[in-house]
């Protein structure tokens, strides 16, 4: 009878503990830095909302460079000068303007002893941190992009290729390294890359050479056209993906939105809310359970999504097969259309 009233107790207790990382009522909340780098999106709603579900209490500072390199040294000082809890960083650039590289950090003009977070990093090894293991500073965060190899198998399991295409911009390190994956990955297993650069024109990239590249990608008969991680790609991804649709050229993306916003016709993601709340996992970490953050390896979501777009699909009359559709999640604005009241 006692064991019984002593299980009893223990489990009324555990019930109302709550979630593992909520704090107690009243708790003061933490502060956090949030540098964004395009605006308000899933990664940083996945941030945000994980904590409201874990009901950890946090004052979120959040700050939208607008893709203006020039205001992220402003966003260093002033996290300091307001000794913030943590900081978030969004992007490549973003982190490593505010972060430093992993060899040359420097304390006057990067943040070093606020521990921070990043996400959407696309080639984090080598820039912000040394090895996936371990920053070996005080900062950790996230993968977003699912390996080049398990890429290049997806799209070989829709439609075996032979000729890759791909229309990058110059400028973009994170495109120029995935340019280089690709052709490593061509040569090794038998595919040829086409990689074309945009137009460049003082020092910025040309949104109006994009469809003169995809015609060019077009006549070099290619039987898919890879779009990259590459944030002046993203921004043009409607006039990227229509055009590759008006030459009936398959595309598969590397990130969701040329597939979920635009006419990519499909594309083999972490998704951006899933990588926020990951983030925000290491943030509590940090925070409430006190792991210092060279401590926590940077890595992946679990779960990897194939997504589809199904009005592409039909257009382009290549439709996948089954054994990919039933591992995929499929788009179709045209139905949700169709059904709405």
């Amino acid at each position: 009878m006692r064991r019984l009233v002593t299980l009893i107790l223990a489990a009324c207790a555990l019930a109302l503990s709550g979630p593992a990382g909520a704090a107690e009522p009243g708790a003061k909340p933490f502060r956090i830095y949030m540098a964004l780098w395009r605006g308000w999106e899933d990664a940083a709603q996945g941030f945000k909302d994980y904590f409201a579900n874990q009901g950890i209490p946090v004052e979120l500072i959040i700050r939208d460079a607008g893709q203006d390199k020039a205001k992220l040294k402003d966003f260093v000082a002033e996290a300091k000068a307001l000794k913030v809890d943590l900081v978030f960083t969004w992007g490549t650039t973003v982190s490593e303007e505010m972060l430093g590289r992993f060899d040359s950090a420097d304390p006057a003009r990067h943040i070093t002893d606020i521990p921070a977070v990043f996400a959407v990093v696309s080639q984090p090894v080598g820039g912000v941190v040394p090895s996936l293991s371990s920053s070996e500073r005080n900062i950790t965060g996230t993968l977003y992009l699912v390996p080049m190899e398990t890429q290049v198998n997806l799209i070989q399991s829709y439609r075996p290729v032979k000729r890759l295409g791909m229309v990058y911009n110059p400028l973009e390190r994170n495109s120029q390294v995935a340019a280089e994956q690709l052709d490593g990955i061509g040569k090794a297993t038998g595919f040829e890359v086409v990689a074309l650069p945009v137009d460049v024109a003082e020092g910025k990239p040309k949104p109006a050479s994009i469809a003169l590249k995809v015609a060019e990608i077009k006549a070099a008969r290619v039987d898919f056209l890879y779009i990259p991680p590459d944030t002046f790609l993203n921004i043009n991804r409607d006039i990227l993906t229509q055009a590759a649709l008006d030459h009936a050229i398959p595309t598969f993306a590397a990130a969701e939105n040329p597939v979920v916003t635009s006419k990519a016709m499909f594309g083999g993601v972490y998704r951006y809310y899933t990588v926020g709340q990951l983030t925000a996992y290491k943030a509590e970490q940090i925070l409430v359970r006190k792991i210092a953050p060279k401590d926590i390896p940077i890595d992946a979501p679990k779960r990897l999504s194939v997504l589809i777009n199904m009005p592409v699909v039909r257009q382009i009359g290549l439709f996948p097969p089954m054994k990919l559709m039933g591992l995929a999640e499929i788009i179709d604005r045209t139905e949700a259309k169709e059904n709405k009241p």
